[in-house]
Protein backbone atom coordinates (compact mmCIF):
# COMPACT_ATOMS: atom_id res chain seq x y z
CA UNK A 1 0.00 0.00 0.00
CA UNK A 2 2.69 2.29 1.03
CA UNK A 3 4.65 1.66 -2.64
CA UNK A 4 1.30 3.04 -4.29
CA UNK A 5 0.94 6.42 -2.54
CA UNK A 6 4.50 7.25 -2.99
CA UNK A 7 4.79 6.45 -7.06
CA UNK A 8 1.52 8.59 -6.84
CA UNK A 9 2.58 11.29 -4.66
CA UNK A 10 5.76 11.78 -6.76
CA UNK A 11 3.30 12.25 -9.84
CA UNK A 12 1.12 14.39 -8.10
CA UNK A 13 3.64 16.78 -6.83
CA UNK A 14 5.95 18.05 -9.39
CA UNK A 15 4.94 21.18 -10.13
CA UNK A 16 5.52 22.42 -6.92
CA UNK A 17 9.58 20.84 -7.32
CA UNK A 18 12.44 23.71 -8.97
CA UNK A 19 13.97 22.97 -11.95
CA UNK A 20 17.18 22.45 -9.65
CA UNK A 21 15.54 19.24 -7.98
CA UNK A 22 14.05 17.77 -10.93
CA UNK A 23 16.95 16.06 -11.80
CA UNK A 24 16.19 14.25 -8.34
CA UNK A 25 13.25 12.69 -9.78
CA UNK A 26 14.61 10.47 -12.26
CA UNK A 27 14.40 6.87 -9.70
CA UNK A 28 12.32 4.48 -10.81
CA UNK A 29 8.64 6.16 -9.08
CA UNK A 30 7.17 2.53 -8.42
CA UNK A 31 9.43 1.39 -5.61
CA UNK A 32 9.26 3.61 -2.21
CA UNK A 33 12.89 3.33 -1.85
CA UNK A 34 13.93 5.14 -5.10
CA UNK A 35 11.43 7.84 -4.48
CA UNK A 36 13.35 11.00 -3.71
CA UNK A 37 13.31 12.10 -0.12
CA UNK A 38 12.19 15.83 -1.58
CA UNK A 39 9.05 13.90 -3.13
CA UNK A 40 8.44 12.16 -0.10
CA UNK A 41 8.82 15.23 2.34
CA UNK A 42 6.96 17.37 -0.15
CA UNK A 43 4.47 15.22 -0.03
CA UNK A 44 3.90 14.63 3.69
CA UNK A 45 3.66 18.25 3.77
CA UNK A 46 1.20 18.96 1.10
CA UNK A 47 -1.32 16.47 2.43
CA UNK A 48 -0.86 17.92 6.05
CA UNK A 49 -1.89 21.19 4.28
CA UNK A 50 -5.13 19.72 2.39
CA UNK A 51 -6.09 17.88 5.22
CA UNK A 52 -5.56 20.82 7.83
CA UNK A 53 -7.13 23.08 5.09
CA UNK A 54 -9.87 20.91 3.19
CA UNK A 55 -13.64 21.37 3.62
CA UNK A 56 -14.27 17.62 2.86
CA UNK A 57 -16.81 16.23 5.08
CA UNK A 58 -15.36 12.80 4.99
CA UNK A 59 -12.29 14.32 6.78
CA UNK A 60 -12.28 17.61 7.94
CA UNK A 61 -15.94 18.97 8.68
CA UNK A 62 -13.76 21.34 11.39
CA UNK A 63 -15.34 24.73 10.41
CA UNK A 64 -18.90 23.63 10.32
CA UNK A 65 -18.11 22.05 14.01
CA UNK A 66 -16.87 25.68 15.05
CA UNK A 67 -19.59 27.14 12.71
CA UNK A 68 -17.48 29.49 10.77
CA UNK A 69 -19.10 27.61 7.72
CA UNK A 70 -22.01 25.27 7.91
CA UNK A 71 -24.04 22.62 5.69
CA UNK A 72 -27.30 24.16 4.01
CA UNK A 73 -27.94 20.27 2.87
CA UNK A 74 -26.54 16.67 3.32
CA UNK A 75 -26.53 18.52 6.96
CA UNK A 76 -25.08 15.24 8.87
CA UNK A 77 -21.69 16.60 10.60
CA UNK A 78 -24.08 20.33 11.59
CA UNK A 79 -25.90 17.83 13.51
CA UNK A 80 -22.32 15.78 14.58
CA UNK A 81 -23.70 12.19 12.95
CA UNK A 82 -20.68 11.25 11.45
CA UNK A 83 -21.57 7.88 10.64
CA UNK A 84 -22.39 8.52 7.14
CA UNK A 85 -19.67 10.07 5.71
CA UNK A 86 -17.19 8.44 8.38
CA UNK A 87 -15.13 11.91 9.26
CA UNK A 88 -13.38 10.23 12.06
CA UNK A 89 -12.20 7.14 9.38
CA UNK A 90 -10.77 9.86 7.18
CA UNK A 91 -9.23 12.27 9.15
CA UNK A 92 -7.69 9.24 11.00
CA UNK A 93 -6.23 8.08 7.72
CA UNK A 94 -5.62 10.86 5.47
CA UNK A 95 -2.90 11.63 8.50
CA UNK A 96 -1.56 8.30 8.94
CA UNK A 97 -0.97 7.25 5.46
CA UNK A 98 -0.47 10.41 3.49
CA UNK A 99 1.42 12.49 6.04
CA UNK A 100 3.19 10.90 8.76
CA UNK A 101 3.84 7.71 6.14
CA UNK A 102 5.52 9.82 3.90
CA UNK A 103 7.70 12.03 6.73
CA UNK A 104 9.00 9.16 8.25
CA UNK A 105 9.74 7.22 4.84
CA UNK A 106 11.78 10.84 3.83
CA UNK A 107 13.54 10.62 7.22
CA UNK A 108 15.28 7.54 6.06
CA UNK A 109 16.95 8.53 3.22
CA UNK A 110 18.46 11.80 3.91
CA UNK A 111 21.89 10.26 5.14
CA UNK A 112 22.34 8.87 2.03
CA UNK A 113 22.17 12.24 0.46
CA UNK A 114 25.43 13.19 -1.00
CA UNK A 115 25.18 16.96 1.47
CA UNK A 116 26.97 17.96 4.38
CA UNK A 117 26.06 16.31 7.99
CA UNK A 118 24.66 19.49 9.33
CA UNK A 119 21.89 20.09 6.37
CA UNK A 120 21.13 16.15 6.88
CA UNK A 121 20.44 17.23 10.76
CA UNK A 122 18.69 19.60 10.14
CA UNK A 123 15.82 18.21 7.52
CA UNK A 124 15.47 15.03 10.21
CA UNK A 125 14.83 18.01 12.91
CA UNK A 126 12.16 19.79 10.34
CA UNK A 127 10.91 16.61 9.18
CA UNK A 128 10.38 15.80 12.73
CA UNK A 129 8.31 19.08 14.14
CA UNK A 130 6.19 18.00 11.36
CA UNK A 131 5.37 15.06 12.59
CA UNK A 132 5.25 16.32 16.20
CA UNK A 133 2.62 18.72 14.63
CA UNK A 134 0.81 16.11 12.84
CA UNK A 135 0.63 13.75 15.95
CA UNK A 136 -1.07 16.88 17.62
CA UNK A 137 -3.61 16.99 15.76
CA UNK A 138 -4.10 13.63 16.24
CA UNK A 139 -4.21 13.09 19.70
CA UNK A 140 -6.03 16.16 20.62
CA UNK A 141 -9.04 14.94 18.14
CA UNK A 142 -9.54 11.10 18.96
CA UNK A 143 -7.18 10.79 23.01
CA UNK A 144 -5.07 7.95 22.91
CA UNK A 145 -3.46 6.72 19.88
CA UNK A 146 -1.38 4.68 18.04
CA UNK A 147 1.99 6.17 18.24
CA UNK A 148 5.35 4.35 19.48
CA UNK A 149 4.55 1.50 17.04
CA UNK A 150 2.50 3.37 14.65
CA UNK A 151 4.84 3.57 11.54
CA UNK A 152 6.23 0.10 12.39
CA UNK A 153 5.59 -2.34 9.06
CA UNK A 154 6.71 -4.93 11.40
CA UNK A 155 3.58 -4.40 13.83
CA UNK A 156 0.41 -4.76 11.95
CA UNK A 157 -1.63 -4.14 14.80
CA UNK A 158 0.07 -1.01 17.08
CA UNK A 159 -1.01 -0.39 20.41
CA UNK A 160 -2.62 2.76 21.66
CA UNK A 161 -0.49 5.10 24.01
CA UNK A 162 -1.62 6.80 26.59
CA UNK A 163 -2.45 10.65 25.52
CA UNK A 164 -1.12 12.31 28.09
CA UNK A 165 2.49 10.34 27.34
CA UNK A 166 1.60 11.27 23.63
CA UNK A 167 1.63 15.14 24.69
CA UNK A 168 4.14 14.89 27.04
CA UNK A 169 6.80 13.51 24.45
CA UNK A 170 5.80 15.98 21.45
CA UNK A 171 6.57 18.08 23.76
CA UNK A 172 9.98 16.54 24.52
CA UNK A 173 10.76 15.91 20.80
CA UNK A 174 10.57 19.72 20.38
CA UNK A 175 12.64 20.63 22.73
CA UNK A 176 15.25 18.52 21.01
CA UNK A 177 14.33 19.54 17.75
CA UNK A 178 14.76 23.51 18.68
CA UNK A 179 18.31 22.54 20.33
CA UNK A 180 19.87 20.46 17.27
CA UNK A 181 18.63 22.27 14.59
CA UNK A 182 21.54 24.67 12.99
CA UNK A 183 20.47 27.85 12.07
CA UNK A 184 24.02 28.40 10.01
CA UNK A 185 23.14 25.71 7.84
CA UNK A 186 20.78 25.10 5.29
CA UNK A 187 17.92 22.09 4.54
CA UNK A 188 14.89 21.54 1.86
CA UNK A 189 15.57 24.75 -0.38
CA UNK A 190 12.29 25.62 -1.92
CA UNK A 191 11.28 22.32 -1.97
CA UNK A 192 10.06 23.10 1.31
CA UNK A 193 6.67 24.94 0.31
CA UNK A 194 6.53 26.62 3.89
CA UNK A 195 9.60 28.57 4.36
CA UNK A 196 11.62 27.59 1.17
CA UNK A 197 13.83 25.58 3.70
CA UNK A 198 14.63 28.28 6.28
CA UNK A 199 16.15 27.07 9.50
CA UNK A 200 15.67 30.26 11.40
CA UNK A 201 11.88 30.28 10.82
CA UNK A 202 11.13 26.25 11.38
CA UNK A 203 13.15 27.12 15.00
CA UNK A 204 10.68 29.88 15.54
CA UNK A 205 7.76 27.50 14.27
CA UNK A 206 8.66 24.47 16.69
CA UNK A 207 9.44 27.15 19.61
CA UNK A 208 5.34 28.32 18.64
CA UNK A 209 4.62 24.63 19.06
CA UNK A 210 5.49 24.53 21.99
CA UNK A 211 4.43 27.06 23.45
CA UNK A 212 0.63 25.85 22.26
CA UNK A 213 1.28 22.38 23.20
CA UNK A 214 2.64 23.66 26.88
CA UNK A 215 -0.76 26.09 27.45
CA UNK A 216 -2.75 23.06 26.11
CA UNK A 217 -1.88 21.31 29.56
CA UNK A 218 -2.09 24.16 31.70
CA UNK A 219 -5.34 23.44 33.31
CA UNK A 220 -4.32 19.69 34.33
CA UNK A 221 -0.55 20.07 34.70
CA UNK A 222 0.52 24.11 35.90
CA UNK A 223 4.09 23.48 37.03
CA UNK A 224 4.95 22.14 33.72
CA UNK A 225 2.89 24.16 31.54
CA UNK A 226 4.61 26.96 32.99
CA UNK A 227 7.84 25.56 32.53
CA UNK A 228 7.51 25.18 29.12
CA UNK A 229 5.74 28.14 28.19
CA UNK A 230 8.82 30.37 29.28
CA UNK A 231 11.26 28.08 27.50
CA UNK A 232 9.32 27.90 24.35
CA UNK A 233 9.44 31.83 24.64
CA UNK A 234 12.98 32.41 25.83
CA UNK A 235 13.76 29.95 22.25
CA UNK A 236 12.08 32.29 20.17
CA UNK A 237 8.26 32.39 18.86
CA UNK A 238 6.79 34.22 16.43
CA UNK A 239 7.29 38.08 16.26
CA UNK A 240 5.52 38.99 13.21
CA UNK A 241 3.14 38.05 10.45
CA UNK A 242 5.78 37.14 8.20
CA UNK A 243 6.62 34.21 10.43
CA UNK A 244 3.71 32.56 9.82
CA UNK A 245 3.50 29.37 9.11
CA UNK A 246 1.65 29.57 5.15
CA UNK A 247 1.74 26.46 2.67
CA UNK A 248 1.51 28.55 -0.75
CA UNK A 249 -0.65 26.55 -3.34
CA UNK A 250 0.13 26.61 -6.65
CA UNK A 251 -2.44 28.22 -9.01
CA UNK A 252 -2.92 26.28 -12.69
CA UNK A 253 -2.39 22.62 -11.53
CA UNK A 254 -5.94 21.80 -9.98
CA UNK A 255 -4.16 19.46 -7.41
CA UNK A 256 -1.40 21.77 -6.57
CA UNK A 257 -4.47 24.55 -6.10
CA UNK A 258 -6.06 25.21 -2.18
CA UNK A 259 -8.46 21.88 -1.62
CA UNK A 260 -11.29 25.04 -0.90
CA UNK A 261 -11.20 26.17 -4.34
CA UNK A 262 -10.81 22.77 -5.81
CA UNK A 263 -14.71 22.07 -4.01
CA UNK A 264 -16.24 25.21 -4.25
CA UNK A 265 -14.95 26.26 -7.08
CA UNK A 266 -14.29 23.25 -9.87
CA UNK A 267 -16.01 20.58 -7.82
CA UNK A 268 -20.32 20.69 -6.74
CA UNK A 269 -19.65 21.46 -3.08
CA UNK A 270 -20.86 25.23 -3.50
CA UNK A 271 -24.52 24.56 -3.25
CA UNK A 272 -23.92 22.54 -0.05
CA UNK A 273 -21.78 25.42 2.48
CA UNK A 274 -22.67 28.89 3.69
CA UNK A 275 -21.57 31.12 6.46
CA UNK A 276 -22.76 30.17 9.62
CA UNK A 277 -25.36 32.70 11.19
CA UNK A 278 -23.75 33.23 14.18
CA UNK A 279 -20.47 33.55 12.71
CA UNK A 280 -21.62 36.42 10.39
CA UNK A 281 -24.08 37.79 13.11
CA UNK A 282 -20.91 38.37 15.54
CA UNK A 283 -18.59 39.86 12.40
CA UNK A 284 -21.35 42.38 12.01
CA UNK A 285 -22.42 43.63 15.03
CA UNK A 286 -18.64 43.79 16.50
CA UNK A 287 -18.17 46.18 13.22
CA UNK A 288 -15.15 43.72 12.44
CA UNK A 289 -13.04 45.30 9.46
CA UNK A 290 -12.98 41.69 8.10
CA UNK A 291 -16.56 40.60 7.62
CA UNK A 292 -16.39 42.23 3.91
CA UNK A 293 -13.04 40.26 3.17
CA UNK A 294 -14.78 37.30 4.21
CA UNK A 295 -17.67 37.34 2.32
CA UNK A 296 -19.54 38.88 -0.52
CA UNK A 297 -22.69 40.84 0.31
CA UNK A 298 -26.37 38.90 -0.05
CA UNK A 299 -29.12 39.80 -2.27
CA UNK A 300 -30.54 42.21 0.04
CA UNK A 301 -27.16 44.30 0.46
CA UNK A 302 -26.37 43.12 4.19
CA UNK A 303 -24.43 40.10 5.50
CA UNK A 304 -26.07 36.59 6.13
CA UNK A 305 -25.62 33.00 7.03
CA UNK A 306 -27.31 29.83 7.53
CA UNK A 307 -28.55 28.73 10.58
CA UNK A 308 -26.89 25.37 11.20
CA UNK A 309 -28.92 22.18 10.81
CA UNK A 310 -31.80 24.12 9.83
CA UNK A 311 -31.56 23.25 6.33
CA UNK A 312 -32.52 24.95 2.80
CA UNK A 313 -30.96 26.67 0.17
CA UNK A 314 -27.83 29.37 0.48
CA UNK A 315 -29.32 31.60 -2.61
CA UNK A 316 -30.41 34.08 -0.83
CA UNK A 317 -27.39 33.90 2.05
CA UNK A 318 -23.37 36.21 1.75
CA UNK A 319 -21.24 33.70 -0.58
CA UNK A 320 -17.49 33.27 0.28
CA UNK A 321 -14.92 35.87 -0.85
CA UNK A 322 -12.01 35.14 -3.08
CA UNK A 323 -10.12 35.05 0.41
CA UNK A 324 -11.16 31.52 0.40
CA UNK A 325 -12.00 30.87 -3.25
CA UNK A 326 -8.49 31.69 -4.71
CA UNK A 327 -6.53 28.69 -6.25
CA UNK A 328 -3.38 30.07 -4.86
CA UNK A 329 -4.55 30.78 -1.16
CA UNK A 330 -2.84 29.12 1.37
CA UNK A 331 -3.40 27.03 4.05
CA UNK A 332 -2.06 28.76 7.42
CA UNK A 333 -0.74 26.06 10.03
CA UNK A 334 0.25 28.55 12.73
CA UNK A 335 0.69 32.67 13.17
CA UNK A 336 1.96 35.67 14.86
CA UNK A 337 -2.06 36.14 15.75
CA UNK A 338 -2.20 32.50 17.74
CA UNK A 339 1.13 33.40 19.39
CA UNK A 340 -0.32 36.66 20.65
CA UNK A 341 -3.64 34.99 22.33
CA UNK A 342 -1.33 32.46 23.45
CA UNK A 343 1.17 35.09 25.18
CA UNK A 344 -2.42 36.91 26.69
CA UNK A 345 -3.09 33.98 28.03
CA UNK A 346 0.30 33.26 29.07
CA UNK A 347 -0.36 36.33 31.40
CA UNK A 348 -3.79 35.46 32.66
CA UNK A 349 -2.19 32.35 33.97
CA UNK A 350 0.63 33.88 35.85
CA UNK A 351 2.97 32.40 34.19
CA UNK A 352 4.54 35.84 32.60
CA UNK A 353 4.50 39.11 33.29
CA UNK A 354 7.01 41.28 30.76
CA UNK A 355 3.34 43.05 29.12
CA UNK A 356 -0.25 42.86 29.72
CA UNK A 357 -2.69 40.28 28.68
CA UNK A 358 -4.45 43.50 27.65
CA UNK A 359 -1.39 44.30 25.24
CA UNK A 360 -0.92 41.15 23.63
CA UNK A 361 -4.87 40.51 23.00
CA UNK A 362 -4.85 43.89 21.25
CA UNK A 363 -1.62 42.98 19.40
CA UNK A 364 -2.97 39.73 18.36
CA UNK A 365 -6.14 41.34 17.06
CA UNK A 366 -4.30 43.71 14.64
CA UNK A 367 -2.05 41.19 13.40
CA UNK A 368 -5.13 38.99 12.06
CA UNK A 369 -6.99 42.13 10.75
CA UNK A 370 -3.91 43.30 9.02
CA UNK A 371 -2.67 39.86 8.00
CA UNK A 372 -6.52 39.07 6.35
CA UNK A 373 -6.36 42.12 4.46
CA UNK A 374 -7.58 45.11 6.27
CA UNK A 375 -5.35 48.17 7.86
CA UNK A 376 -4.35 49.41 10.94
CA UNK A 377 -6.17 52.44 11.16
CA UNK A 378 -9.84 49.60 11.09
CA UNK A 379 -7.79 47.76 13.48
CA UNK A 380 -7.85 51.11 15.81
CA UNK A 381 -11.54 51.61 15.46
CA UNK A 382 -12.09 47.99 16.26
CA UNK A 383 -10.56 47.72 19.68
CA UNK A 384 -12.21 51.24 20.64
CA UNK A 385 -15.10 49.68 20.75
CA UNK A 386 -16.67 48.73 24.06
CA UNK A 387 -17.43 45.70 22.98
CA UNK A 388 -14.34 44.63 21.92
CA UNK A 389 -11.91 46.29 24.52
CA UNK A 390 -10.24 43.85 26.48
CA UNK A 391 -11.19 45.86 29.68
CA UNK A 392 -15.39 46.42 28.70
CA UNK A 393 -15.75 42.84 26.56
CA UNK A 394 -18.03 40.72 28.40
CA UNK A 395 -16.72 37.79 30.24
CA UNK A 396 -13.64 36.55 31.77
CA UNK A 397 -10.42 36.40 29.80
CA UNK A 398 -11.38 32.54 28.61
CA UNK A 399 -14.26 34.33 27.49
CA UNK A 400 -12.61 37.37 25.73
CA UNK A 401 -9.88 35.65 24.34
CA UNK A 402 -11.63 32.54 22.73
CA UNK A 403 -14.16 34.68 20.95
CA UNK A 404 -11.55 36.88 19.34
CA UNK A 405 -9.71 33.44 18.31
CA UNK A 406 -12.52 32.09 17.12
CA UNK A 407 -13.08 35.46 14.88
CA UNK A 408 -9.15 35.29 14.06
CA UNK A 409 -8.84 31.33 13.26
CA UNK A 410 -11.93 31.79 10.38
CA UNK A 411 -9.11 29.74 8.37
CA UNK A 412 -7.34 27.52 11.01
CA UNK A 413 -10.39 24.48 10.32
CA UNK A 414 -8.95 22.70 13.01
CA UNK A 415 -7.78 24.75 15.45
CA UNK A 416 -11.14 26.53 15.29
CA UNK A 417 -12.90 23.74 17.07
CA UNK A 418 -10.09 22.84 19.25
CA UNK A 419 -9.85 26.11 20.61
CA UNK A 420 -13.60 25.96 21.84
CA UNK A 421 -12.94 22.98 22.92
CA UNK A 422 -10.53 24.21 24.99
CA UNK A 423 -11.88 27.72 26.20
CA UNK A 424 -14.91 26.68 26.17
CA UNK A 425 -15.92 29.68 24.20
CA UNK A 426 -17.75 30.56 22.13
CA UNK A 427 -20.18 28.48 23.96
CA UNK A 428 -22.01 27.23 20.76
CA UNK A 429 -24.51 24.88 23.03
CA UNK A 430 -25.75 27.90 24.53
CA UNK A 431 -25.34 30.66 21.51
CA UNK A 432 -25.92 28.33 18.87
CA UNK A 433 -27.41 24.96 19.27
CA UNK A 434 -27.75 22.87 15.78
CA UNK A 435 -31.44 22.32 14.58
CA UNK A 436 -31.87 17.84 15.46
CA UNK A 437 -28.80 18.09 16.59
CA UNK A 438 -28.03 14.36 17.75
CA UNK A 439 -25.47 15.75 20.69
CA UNK A 440 -23.98 18.84 21.85
CA UNK A 441 -20.56 19.74 20.77
CA UNK A 442 -18.49 17.25 20.35
CA UNK A 443 -15.16 17.48 22.11
CA UNK A 444 -13.57 14.53 20.53
CA UNK A 445 -13.85 12.03 16.93
CA UNK A 446 -14.68 8.53 18.01
CA UNK A 447 -12.38 6.20 16.65
CA UNK A 448 -12.56 5.11 12.96
CA UNK A 449 -15.08 1.93 12.45
CA UNK A 450 -12.47 -0.46 11.11
CA UNK A 451 -10.43 -0.27 14.34
CA UNK A 452 -12.83 -2.05 16.18
CA UNK A 453 -12.61 -4.63 13.89
CA UNK A 454 -8.87 -4.87 12.72
CA UNK A 455 -7.14 -3.95 16.13
CA UNK A 456 -9.59 -4.94 18.70
CA UNK A 457 -8.11 -5.82 21.14
CA UNK A 458 -5.71 -2.51 21.56
CA UNK A 459 -8.87 -0.57 20.57
CA UNK A 460 -10.66 -2.07 23.82
CA UNK A 461 -7.74 -1.39 25.98
CA UNK A 462 -8.30 2.16 25.26
CA UNK A 463 -11.81 2.52 25.20
CA UNK A 464 -11.94 0.99 28.90
CA UNK A 465 -9.98 4.12 29.76
CA UNK A 466 -12.52 6.37 28.50
CA UNK A 467 -15.50 7.78 30.68
CA UNK A 468 -17.97 4.93 30.72
CA UNK A 469 -15.83 2.83 28.70
CA UNK A 470 -17.49 4.03 25.61
CA UNK A 471 -16.46 5.55 22.59
CA UNK A 472 -18.47 7.94 22.21
CA UNK A 473 -17.73 12.25 21.18
CA UNK A 474 -18.85 13.50 24.37
CA UNK A 475 -15.78 11.88 26.32
CA UNK A 476 -13.11 14.52 27.59
CA UNK A 477 -9.67 14.44 26.10
CA UNK A 478 -7.64 14.26 29.43
CA UNK A 479 -6.18 18.11 28.87
CA UNK A 480 -10.46 19.13 28.76
CA UNK A 481 -12.21 20.21 32.24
Amino acid sequence: MLSRIYSIIVISTLAFISCDDLDNLNDNPKSATDVPSSSLFLAGQKNLADVYTSISWTSSPFRVLAQTWTQTSYMNEAQYQFANNNAPGGWWDKIYTTVLANLAESKTLYDSENTSSAVKNNKKLITDILEVYSYSLLVNTYGDIPYSEALNRKIPFPKYDDAKEVTYDLIARLDADISGLDVTAGSFGNVDQIYTGNVGQWKKFAATLKLKLALLIADVDPATASTKVKEAINAGVFISNSDNAKFKYVPGVVVNSNPIWQDIVVGTSAVYYAPSALFVNTLNELNDPRLPILFEKDPNGGYSGAIPGQGGTNQQLSKFSDFWLSASSPSVLLDYSETLFLLAEAVERNIISDESAESYYNQAITSSIIDFGATADQAISYLAQSKVAYTTATGDWRQKIGTQKWLAFANRNWDSWTEIRRLGHPNLDVLSPPVNAISKLPVRFYYPPKEQNSNYVHWKESINKLAGGEDVVSAKLFWQQ
